[in-house]
């Protein structure tokens, strides 16, 4: 039965096995490479005492049996310096197999992190802030990481360490010292446990006063414009001093007590060794142990010492990665998104709102009723804030209905979305993005079709962006890293557009498509845009837009009419 505490490790070692094999296999080579080197590590101690004891005998031992002592003694040399070199090749490969684990391990949790995110139910994920998704995502990616190392090839390894000393101490002195040894390190053991759990406190309101930072920062760069034109900085950068000696005092009061505890753990270590070496040179004094045993006994005590002082840093340290690791797992449990796998099958209706009961904006709409039909234009207007992104977001499947149905051709789309209609649809936001890569990645983005550059540039031509190639002196394949953010709010635009287009949709929602452009290019785009596509569904506050359209959804009327309703 798994304790508690360890479900949200179990929670996320499960998700990251549902995706990627490779980490597993990395910890079982690893494990192995680790477990060869801690015998190493025990057994060469092992053969210095030998060593040194045979060196020990005197020469009237030795000349009875000459060739026999002296060749185990060359033996001995040998296989000491063979075993050295090989248990720092095993090190060796042991950091990098490391290294390269952690690394694969972050990598897909990362991976997986951003695609729960996407998979989120759109209310939960308007509620995370994007500093904070970001910190937990990479934070607990790199805490699973950091327990899977620490508790598999650190305390293990130890342990395992400890229980081989006393097998080749029990075996080479005797069993009531091998006692004694065991009882000292599982005593020192218990102390670093102990620290570890004095510092559970510490590192909640570091991780949270961090958390707190961060989203400030974030909120303060995405709010910049304001700032700037306002001349709101010293403002904000007070408030921001003001976080960080926060945090800042929060630090110096936790290094302190860290501090403390270690000190403490240190002088507990110390005591340990200085009590067993005065154990150990009493046996000696008592002609109880050789001068092999007390180098054996010296060895094992100075190799075991700075073990177990990485260990409860390690422990103390673990201790902040799980509640990032906790975090990390209550992320995972926020409701995801209910995709069916119906498939879509032809009709000449689209969408079809049958007594439906939704929210837009403020006001709750009763009884609503609408067909989409295939090969005509919609035309969605209103006043702001009356609710239009709202209502593309449910035919979308962003957000969903509370009563009645709402259908796309023959699936039922009231409270759950099917993958397969994203293949039918494309959406222009009201605020077009163009990614970082390059123009031809951000054109053919989420087309599953094959472009020439004639053709890409012919669509670059028609929506006069070829200038935006020649401007910036740049290619199809030139990475915009540099450049794409000083994009107009019109190229980006445009370019979300093609994007749209080339994805060749049978139904294409439009946000305020010609909002950034003028009317000329408006009336242009939209022609071209109606010839293309048969099926449109467009908010725009353009007037000329309605040329276009064979349908006008006047939400304002709607919502008057809803609010005189609810009034009676």
């Amino acid at each position: 039965m798994q304790l508690q505490w360890l479900k949200p490790y179990f929670a996320v070692w499960n998700i990251l096995k549902q995706y990627y094999k490779k980490p597993q296999m990395l910890m079982y080579l690893l494990a192995i490479l680790i477990l060869f080197s801690t015998l190493l590590s025990v057994f060469l101690p092992y053969l210095m005492k030998q060593i040194v004891d045979i060196s020990q005998l005197d020469r009237e031992r030795l000349s009875f049996q000459p060739l026999w002592n002296w060749n185990n003694l060359y033996v001995l040399a040998i296989a000491y310096v063979l075993g050295w070199l090989f248990s720092n090749i095993l090190l060796h490969f042991s950091n990098r197999f490391s290294a390269y684990f952690l690394v694969n391990i972050e990598s897909a949790l990362v991976y997986k992190g951003l695609e729960n995110y996407f998979n989120l139910k759109y209310a939960e994920q308007k509620k995370i802030e994007i500093g904070v998704i970001n910190t937990d995502i990479w934070r607990g990616a790199s805490a699973f990481g950091n327990i899977t190392y620490i508790t598999l090839f650190v305390l293990v390894p130890i342990i395992f360490e400890i229980l081989a000393m006393m097998w080749m101490l029990a075996h080479g002195i005797n069993l009531s010292f091998a006692i004694s040894f065991l009882f000292f390190a599982v005593l020192t053991f218990a102390l670093t446990l102990y620290i570890t759990f004095k510092s559970k406190d510490i590192f909640s309101a570091m991780y949270e006063s961090r958390n707190q930072i961060n989203q400030f920062f974030v909120e303060t760069m995405q709010g910049y414009y304001e700032v700037q034109v306002n001349a709101a900085q010293q403002y904000e950068l007070a408030r921001f001093y003001q976080k960080t000696e926060q945090f800042r005092k929060r630090s110096i009061d936790s290094n302190k007590r860290m501090v403390d505890l270690m000190i403490t753990q240190v002088l507990f270590v110390g005591l340990f060794l200085l009590s067993f070496m005065l154990f150990t040179v009493y046996l000696f004094k008592q002609q109880q142990v050789t001068t092999g045993d007390f180098v054996l006994i010296s060895a094992y005590i100075i190799g075991l010492t700075m073990p177990i002082l990485q260990v409860s840093q390690s422990l103390i340290h673990l201790r902040g990665d799980y509640i990032a690791l906790k975090k990390f797992h209550q992320y995972y449990q926020l409701p995801k998104q209910c995709m069916s796998t119906e498939i879509v099958q032809e009709n000449p209706i689209f969408y079809q709102f049958e007594h439906v009961v939704f929210q837009l904006g403020k006001q709750s709409i009763q009884n609503f009723n609408l067909s989409i039909e295939q090969g005509k234009c919609y035309l969605i207007i209103g006043e702001t804030g009356v609710g239009k992104t709202s209502f593309i977001q449910y035919l979308v499947g962003l957000e969903h209905i509370k009563q009645g149905k709402l259908s796309y051709k023959n699936i039922d789309i009231s409270q759950q979305f099917s993958k397969c209609i994203f293949a039918e649809i494309a959406v222009v936001a009201q605020s077009p993005r163009v990614y970082s890569g390059t123009l031809r990645q951000n054109l053919i983005h989420s087309s599953t079709y094959s472009y020439s550059d004639a053709e890409l540039i012919r669509y670059l031509e028609i929506f006069h962006l070829d200038a935006l190639l020649n401007k910036n002196k740049c290619s199809l394949d030139t990475d915009l890293q540099d450049i794409y953010k000083s994009f107009s709010g019109g190229e980006k635009q445009r370019i979300s557009i093609i994007r749209a287009l080339l994805k060749r949709p049978q139904c294409l929602i439009m946000d305020e498509p010609t909002a950034a452009l003028n009317e000329e290019m408006g009336i242009a785009l939209l022609t071209f845009i109606r010839a293309q596509v048969s099926t449109l569904v467009v908010i725009s506050h353009a007037i000329y837009a309605k040329q276009f359209a064979d349908h006008l959804i006047d939400l304002d009327a709607l919502t008057e009419i809803s609010a005189k309703k609810a009034s009676e």
